[in-house]
């Protein structure tokens, strides 16, 4: 549902706003993955701590709270003052004082805020109450898109309210859960756990550092974008990478869920569960993604998206770009979130430190002369070279788990 609204908000923000307009919508859509560094590593150590017994929910509850109000201070920055906004828009393209900037900073503070979802849904589905995260997202999508649908018919589209109508829902449907769990806190009865949470925050350093590294790659693609491409070259290279979206929230969600209760304990004895969850989780991966790059170039073919938007908005070199990449994200993505779940923290930052080196050097060469294309090829040449060191790496950590056999035995 969350794939299915933003693709058709992107269909949405590029009828009725200018390439301009869209362009600076779909880059802060595209900063996502940087502003999610704000749930600093929380959610994967609260998942850790929890399923291992050492942290109570009275302690979850807490930490939640605490990095609610946290965000909800930088977020308020963000609006007063300028300079964040400013790092992440060119300063050449777009106008400090214009209505696109004040749109992109009111954006960049909702999605700060929602940084907690990300903490929230997963600690829901580590209690089992899964069926309570899918109902919130679906309640997201449903808001963001009965709005856009509303507001798609309007003849003066205004985009700070297309962001606010898109963005908004992601914060104000989770407020209620966060309403209960902030009901629920007893600070008096948890004081005397002061080390407790000195524990979690020095887990999650752990955990916030690998992300930083994580998205410092992932999330540059768009800030390369924002430098180096024209309002009209955006908006179709944000096409070619939202598409894929949908076969990622399938994969994602699979090896997410299978993953949940892994503890180091998996690399154990040749892993051979491990290894189905990786093969499983893989295959559906790079089948999502083989189908969704043939439904796309079938219904362009077709002339589908130039009359939903009245625009040409695919460019075929890029779609095959986009597939090469995403294509090779699937194994990285796979072994990397099975690697995380389970704790292990070596490997991973082995692979982010040679995705950002690489991957920054790469962009820096071929983004300017080869626009889009440029920079999916080289996202996608440096996951593949992240991939083949993370899977050496992986056979080499079983292989140190797996304990020595007795000649003569089995």
């Amino acid at each position: 549902m969350a794939a299915l609204a933003q693709l058709y908000a992107i269909f949405i923000f590029s009828k009725i706003h200018t390439p301009i307009e869209a362009s600076v919508i779909f880059l802060l859509l595209g900063y996502a993955i940087w502003f999610q560094v704000l749930e600093l590593g929380l959610s994967q150590t609260l998942q850790n701590r929890f399923n291992a017994r050492k942290s109570s929910a009275a302690d979850v509850r807490l930490t939640i709270v605490i990095h609610y109000v946290f965000i909800l201070a930088l977020a308020t920055c963000v609006i007063a003052s300028p300079i964040l906004p400013r790092l992440l828009l060119p300063a050449e393209h777009y106008n400090a004082q214009g209505i696109e900037f004040r749109a992109f900073s009111i954006g960049m503070a909702l999605m700060i805020i929602a940084t907690s979802n990300v903490i929230l849904q997963r600690m829901l589905v580590v209690l089992n109450k899964g069926l309570t995260a899918n109902l919130l997202l679906i309640l997201q999508a449903l808001s963001s898109l009965i709005g856009l649908a509303l507001y798609a018919h309007t003849d003066n589209p205004n985009i700070v309210v297309s962001v606010l109508l898109y963005l908004a829902p992601q914060v104000v449907i989770n407020l209620p859960l966060m309403i209960n769990v902030l009901r629920k806190v007893h600070y008096k009865r948890s004081r005397p756990r002061k080390d407790q949470f000195l524990a979690i925050f020095t887990d999650a350093l752990g955990f916030w550092t690998l992300n930083v590294l994580s998205a410092i790659f992932l999330g540059a693609d768009y800030y390369f974008s924002a430098h180096y491409l024209s309002s009209e070259q955006i908006v179709s290279y944000h096409f070619a990478t939202r598409f894929f979206f949908l076969s990622f929230v399938v994969y994602y969600a699979f090896v997410q869920h299978q993953s949940r209760r892994l503890t180091p304990a998996a690399l154990e004895g040749g892993a051979p569960a491990f290894k189905q969850m990786i093969r499983n989780s893989a295959a559906i991966g790079i089948v999502s993604v083989a189908l969704i790059y043939l439904c796309v170039i079938g219904l362009d073919d077709l002339h589908l998206f130039e009359r939903l938007t009245n625009k040409k908005v695919i460019d075929h070199s890029l779609m095959l770009a986009a597939f090469f990449y995403f294509t090779i994200r699937v194994l990285r993505d796979v072994g990397l979130v099975t690697l995380s779940s389970a704790g292990i923290k070596s490997v991973l930052y082995k692979v982010y430190i040679v995705e950002v080196i690489l991957g920054l050097t790469l962009l820096l060469l071929t983004t300017q002369r080869f626009h889009g294309v440029g920079i999916l090829l080289s996202m996608g040449a440096t996951c593949l070279v992240s991939t083949l060191i993370l899977f050496y790496l992986i056979k080499k950590l079983i292989a140190s788990q797996t304990p020595n056999q007795v000649p003569g035995t089995i």
